[in-house]
């Protein structure tokens, strides 16, 4: 019984030789078809794109031929005004440089870090939360004071937000 659920192959090098050959001729047909498809569908795609670029030229020929506006000198003005005033709105938005700034905490929740800096607020101090820098690897949310000219009126706010909390703190100045 144990002879008869097992049965063997037995093949001749030339068999297996024809085999291997048949396999590899079938791969070549279908890598050869292969490209003719590709080759085809590259044919189709150009037609297409030709046939879209001819309609396009026949629409703008339908259309009526640009008019040339001519500006008098009072709108040119006016435009001139308009861009002067977008300059100058945008470097009001940009915060100003070279400031000195008390650091009084970096936190990783942006609405932790605005209470912290609201209770700065309630204070009279100006109190500002910066978003996380690009270079940060984690999110930090930075809790700074001030923006004050010199670097001596940012030691003195340190000396009184010190004196305020009696205890140590680890706050210190920054120039931005």
């Amino acid at each position: 019984m144990a002879n008869k659920d097992y049965r063997e192959i037995q093949l001749s090098t030339s068999q297996l030789a024809v085999i291997f050959i048949v396999i590899l001729a079938l791969g070549v047909v279908i890598f050869l078809l292969g490209i003719s498809v590709g080759k085809k569908q590259a044919q189709l795609v150009q037609e297409s794109d030709l046939t879209a670029s001819g309609k396009i030229e026949q629409a703008a020929e339908k259309l009526p031929a640009p008019v040339q506006e001519t500006k008098d000198p009072i709108s040119k003005e006016i435009a001139s005004h308009q861009r002067a005033k977008e300059k100058t709105q945008k470097k009001e938005q940009a915060p100003p440089r070279n400031l000195f700034y008390i650091q009084v905490a970096a936190l990783n929740s942006r609405d932790a870090a605005i209470s912290f800096a609201e209770l700065f607020k309630a204070k009279g101090y100006p109190a500002l939360v910066l978003d996380p820098f690009s270079t940060d690897g984690r999110q930090v949310f930075r809790v700074r004071i001030g923006g004050y000219e010199t670097k001596e009126k940012a030691e003195e706010v340190l000396a009184q937000l010190r004196a305020e909390t009696n205890r140590k703190t680890d706050y210190f100045i920054i120039r931005s």
